[in-house]
């Protein structure tokens, strides 16, 4: 229950969640360029970064993330979440706008810069998702909480989707340097708006207060089937994670397509996130939680393997990959609000942020490994450069494919650590 919410009039919410909505649709860019476009990723391409980079710079948000969700939390009680949120702006619009001024910094040293802003960026995340969510849990009724969600995520996918799929048919196959140092730089200021809208939400006093985070974090510790879902999740974190990112250098360095097409394919992502986002609620009431989070599980050993079969000789390959990267991103919507979703099903009353930061923290800790280690495989000369199956030339990139498809399927052991797979337990688990 939200006693603030109640107090507002229905006028007063509604004007409140459309400046949430707006500080979203400013600030969603700086967080999808990052995740999901091929922007970042070519135009380390550009500065000559090698693979090994390229993949490193997709983990190090998850790798500040995997440190800093616990402590963020305590952050906001201290000080508040709008200052929060004023600082996490900040930090993410620096981050920006020092990648692309990084080519005006020397050639060597530019494709380093880039990895730097990454990893600034990386603070500016934990920081805003401590704070948004006791934003939106005090202007927000429990029945509206569904609408509103759905309706976020679904928007700004197709806002973010939409205008880099046309940035894509825009910058042709070889773009110049000063066209993606502009799309970086506008996305920077664009992260400030983040808090410009959050700032007009009138929020209740902000009462600071200590945050006894050994004590939460105990609370959280033992809490048995919360702790084996967060292994689950990493694990399969750990699998997938770095499968969108790597097939982008693939397209890149392993296909050698033009830029403007693999910006093309990587919006066809973002539409796999928004039909996953949209399409979800109905999924689950067709299938159930349950049916759901094993038919992703399958996804996640599927995906990699049939990108596995993506050689340069099969025909019309750029059109499978497109689809089974509209295919991949489909899937990851569905985990990450299944996940959201059984979260806080196994969040004990009074300790909800820190299980949510705990779960969280077990998610960045997967993605982060799984691209760092994906970085390395490419870098230390571990796999072969190229080898044959049947006759069929297969690159490294393909290789990484296998792999984790196959440590997907050894995930398949950890199953029965999802609630919804084994409910009869004497856990805390409220669906």
């Amino acid at each position: 229950m939200s006693p603030y919410a109640d107090s507002l009039s229905d006028g007063q919410r509604r004007q409140f969640r459309t400046y949430a909505y707006a500080s979203t649709w400013l600030g969603c860019f700086s967080d999808v360029m990052l995740e999901n476009s091929a922007i970042i990723l070519l135009f380390l391409a550009m500065l000559e970064a090698s693979n090994t980079l390229i993949m490193l710079s997709t983990g190090l948000a998850g790798i500040m993330s995997m440190f800093l969700l616990i402590p963020a939390s305590g952050i906001v009680d201290r000080i508040g979440p709008k200052r929060v949120i004023l600082i996490s702006s900040g930090i993410g619009s620096f981050a920006y706008l020092l990648m692309a001024f990084a080519p005006f910094m020397g050639k060597s040293p530019a494709p380093y810069i880039v990895c730097l802003g990454c990893l600034i960026f990386g603070i500016s995340q934990p920081l805003c998702t401590a704070a948004w969510n006791p934003i939106i849990g005090s202007i927000l009724k429990p029945s509206e909480r569904a609408d509103f969600f759905g309706f976020l995520r679904f928007s700004y996918y197709i806002l973010t989707g939409t205008i880099f799929c046309l940035l894509g048919f825009l910058m042709g196959e070889k773009p110049p340097l000063w066209l993606l140092q502009t799309a970086i730089c506008i996305t920077g200021i664009l992260a400030l708006g983040r808090y410009f809208f959050i700032a007009k939400i009138v929020l209740p006093a902000h009462e600071r207060k200590a945050y006894d985070i050994r004590k939460t974090l105990r609370i959280s510790v033992k809490n048995g089937l919360l702790v084996g879902f967060a292994v689950y999740v990493c694990f399969l974190s750990l699998a997938f994670s770095a499968i969108m990112p790597l097939t982008l250098i693939y397209l890149k360095n392993g296909l050698h397509y033009g830029d403007n097409i693999i910006q093309i394919l990587s919006s066809s992502a973002i539409g796999g996130s928004i039909c996953g986002f949209f399409l979800y609620g109905r999924i689950v009431r067709l299938l159930g939680i349950r049916n759901l989070q094993i038919a992703i599980h399958f996804a996640y050993i599927l995906i990699p393997l049939g990108l596995f079969f993506c050689g340069e000789n099969l025909p019309h390959v750029s059109l499978l990959i497109g689809i089974i990267m509209f295919s991949g991103n489909f899937a990851f919507a569905c985990f990450v609000t299944a996940f959201s979703q059984e979260s806080f099903a196994l969040a004990r009353p009074g300790n909800i942020t820190m299980d949510n930061a705990f779960s969280q923290t077990y998610q960045m800790i997967g993605t982060a490994c799984g691209r760092t280690m994906a970085s390395l495989l490419l870098g230390n000369g571990v796999l072969a450069a190229s080898w044959k199956y049947w006759d069929c030339p297969v690159t490294n990139f393909q290789t990484i494919f296998l792999l984790c498809s196959g440590f997907a399927m050894f995930c398949l052991i950890l199953i029965f650590c999802i609630p919804s797979v084994s409910p009869e337990r004497e856990d805390h688990y409220n669906p």
